[in-house]
């Protein structure tokens, strides 16, 4: 590919680094930010989109996963026992999403996630409700509902899941709680991502490959450099108190943004 191609996507590098650092401090799946910017911005193939959003952020996320376990900011039995239930739902899920009516479903689901970010910002703000409810069990129903969407349409496992891990009993600090979330998200979403390799499919990204690898320069650098930078600024925030209300603004874009991807 000649240079001037090469220098055609240059505008990801910042985008990447701001949406990297966004997600990986708030425990949100970058898979929710990148697609759009895929389908929207970049008009690539629906299906095209969804993985390369998951590709791109799995480069992310496996930078802040070798951060939290450098730093010991996670959890690992609570990441353990999520996982046994994510990593197959997310495999089965990433196999049938060429089945399902993919705009359907994420035009839905961005609805769900508006409504949800607003029952979990009320709480938050609300000095009656459960929002400091802590909890002693793995939510295996959200783990396995979150790895099948995250499998059909690239997110749900981390939006799902974060509740749940922040009001989990062993998790000590909103650092540790993020940190085993960003776990939870790379793992899943690396099985989603195999599951949506079939046979016709690795054919298109082989055709595509030039664009894919343009692409890929300037997201793959970005997302690294963010990586590294958001799990700090998670062990910044001065209680989990503050980091569900971060949260919940976070899910409030991403459920907007995901509305416009169902549009797109």
């Amino acid at each position: 590919m000649a240079p001037a191609a090469l220098l055609h996507y240059w505008f990801l590098l910042p985008v990447g680094i701001a949406i990297a650092t966004l997600v990986m401090s708030a425990g949100v799946s970058g898979a929710t930010l990148w697609v759009p910017v895929y389908l929207l911005w970049l008009r690539l193939d629906v299906a095209l989109a969804f993985w390369l959003g998951l590709l791109t952020m799995l480069f992310g996320f496996g930078s802040g996963v070798y951060r939290n376990w450098r730093d010991r900011s996670y959890n690992g039995a609570l990441v353990r026992g999520f996982l046994v239930a994510s990593v197959p739902a997310a495999l089965a899920g990433g196999w049938a999403a060429v089945f399902v009516n993919q705009r359907l479903l994420v035009g839905g689901f961005g609805l769900f996630l508006l409504v949800y970010a607003a029952v979990f910002a009320y709480f938050v703000l609300s000095e009656g409700g459960d929002a400091e409810r802590v909890e002693d069990a793995i939510g295996y129903p959200i783990a396995v509902i979150g790895g099948l969407l995250t499998g059909l349409i690239s997110i749900g496992i981390g939006i799902l899941a974060m509740p749940s891990v922040l009001r989990h009993r062993s998790i000590r600090t909103p650092g540790e709680g993020i940190g085993s979330l960003v776990m939870i998200i790379f793992f899943t979403s690396l099985a989603a991502t195999l599951g949506r390799l079939r046979p016709a499919f690795v054919d298109q990204l082989r055709r595509d490959l030039p664009e894919l690898g343009a692409i890929l320069l300037w997201s793959v650098p970005a997302v690294v450099i963010g990586g590294q930078i958001g799990p700090r600024l998670a062990q910044l925030l001065p209680s989990k108190r503050h980091a569900r209300a971060y949260f919940s603004v976070v899910l409030l874009l991403v459920g907007a943004l995901t509305l416009a991807r169902a549009r797109g």
